[in-house]
């Protein structure tokens, strides 16, 4: 089932949270397959790995793993048999929180306690990857702090995905040798490399293990060459409206991009903020990363460490690779990029709540000339996932959202999508009938604060 221009998906009420509770949208199929499958990897990774992590970690470790399998095949019952949503029982980081807005989401459904199919998707689905966590802290064992169970799966996309890296930074590299402090950023050139650049980080959200229930995701061919094809599947395209912008501004713009996942996608966004500081746009890239392991694939500071690490390995300093890693940890060292985990990310709420529950950041954000939204996660806390008529604007479905101009690049992998023309969803459901949910069709959209 697809959403039309004036109605959105014809079985939900329109303007309604997503849910599991509707059978025929994806949140359904989500919550009732695709998230059990995604605990039973975890649990057959931590029994297939508890000898080596025993090794790395010690004894209390394993010992410690047995406990966090127990709480997650706990976690499956309670999520395959409808049980009510539990508080947090762990006390760290973001508990209280998260059992706050879990308290409200029991006084807006008239006092009936929340429950996996039939609260908002939305949280749900992010309570889930925070009920993991949780099962790692109750274990009360040091060693595991930090503990990434999605490690091995995030590597092997990385390593599934080097040949296009490759061929990307082959590509690359020539084009940021050509830009200089002199550069005009109104040069048509420069123009023609953001554009290529923001369709390959477009295209890169495709490689989403949480999707794929994490199954391997990685990305395969020219990332370059492959865009011409690819253009018919992008439904709304501001990147030069968002350009623009920044030539507006002029040069030395401070620059965040929310990231979304890590391996192929990660390296993309890397690309396009090497090439913003290049040319001059930036002067500070601030990436936002998520403070724990979260939708199997998404990006966390470790992830960044690892892969400029891998990226160095390049055979006798040659390769294209080890040069992109070499300039990529000098703009680290240097400040002129920065990481930061910012524990908003993994809070249950739409980013219309922001301000209101996290304002030292809703003012960073602020202070920034473009934020960069990456990914269909971020896509649906922007909008709220709820159920819009897919020609509602962006800046609409924002709802009050707005601390700078936003770009959003995101492939559609959830059934909600805004920012469309009148009958373009209905055109586009003909020609494929899942294109809400396949990751196959993407937006490039701008919101400007001015």
């Amino acid at each position: 089932m697809a959403a039309t221009s004036t109605g959105g998906l014809p079985t939900v009420p329109l303007h309604a949270p997503l849910s599991a509770k509707y059978k025929d949208t994806f949140a359904y199929p989500t919550i009732k397959d695709r998230c059990p499958v995604i605990l039973c990897k975890v649990i057959d990774h931590l029994h297939r790995e508890r000898n080596n992590i025993g090794r790395e970690l010690g004894a209390e470790a394993m010992e410690g793993l047995y406990k966090v399998v127990e709480e997650l095949s706990k976690l499956r019952y309670e999520m395959q048999t409808n049980k009510p949503i539990l508080a947090l029982v762990d006390g760290v980081g973001n508990a209280a929180i998260w059992n706050k807005f879990l308290e409200q989401q029991q006084t807006n459904e008239n006092m009936n306690s929340p429950s996996w199919f039939s609260s908002a998707w939305l949280w749900v689905e992010c309570y889930m990857y925070r009920r993991i966590t949780q099962a790692v802290n109750l274990t009360g064992v040091p060693q595991l702090k930090g503990l990434d169970y999605f490690r091995q799966q995030k590597e092997e996309g990385y390593q599934g995905s080097l040949p296009s890296m490759r061929q990307l930074s082959a590509w690359l590299l020539p084009q940021l040798a050509k830009l200089s402090p002199d550069t005009q950023l109104a040069d048509t050139d420069c123009g023609q490399t953001w554009a290529t650049l923001v369709q390959v980080c477009l295209w890169g959200n495709k490689c989403d293990l949480s999707i794929s229930a994490g199954s391997k995701a990685v990305a395969s061919g020219d990332p370059v060459t492959g865009l011409e094809h690819l253009k018919q599947n992008i439904l709304t395209d501001h990147t030069s409206v968002a350009w623009q912008c920044l030539v507006t501004r002029g040069k030395g713009a401070t620059i965040d991009i929310v990231m979304d996942n890590s391996g192929f996608e990660l390296f993309t966004d890397l690309c396009l903020a090497d090439f913003l500081v290049s040319c001059g746009a930036a002067s500070k890239v601030r990436m936002r990363v998520k403070d724990q392991p979260w939708f199997v694939s998404d990006t966390t500071m470790h992830d960044i460490t690892w892969t400029l690490n891998q990226l160095a390995r390049g055979v006798d300093n040659t390769d294209t690779l080890a040069l992109l890693a070499d300039r990529w940890s000098d703009y680290m060292q240097s400040g002129i990029w920065t990481v930061q985990a910012d524990s908003f990310w993994t809070f249950p709420h739409s980013f219309n709540m922001m301000a209101d529950t996290d304002p030292d950041l809703y003012i960073e954000l602020s202070q920034a000339d473009l934020v960069i939204f990456k990914g269909d996660l971020n896509y649906r806390k922007l909008v709220g996932d709820l159920n819009w008529e897919t020609t509602v604007t962006l800046s609409t479905a924002l709802q009050g959202f707005l601390p700078t101009s936003i770009l959003s690049l995101r492939t559609a992998k959830a059934d909600v999508m805004v920012g469309l023309e009148p009958g373009q969803a209905e055109m586009v459901t003909k020609q494929d009938p899942d294109w809400m949910v396949t990751g196959q069709w993407g937006v490039i959209q701008f919101a400007s604060s001015s």
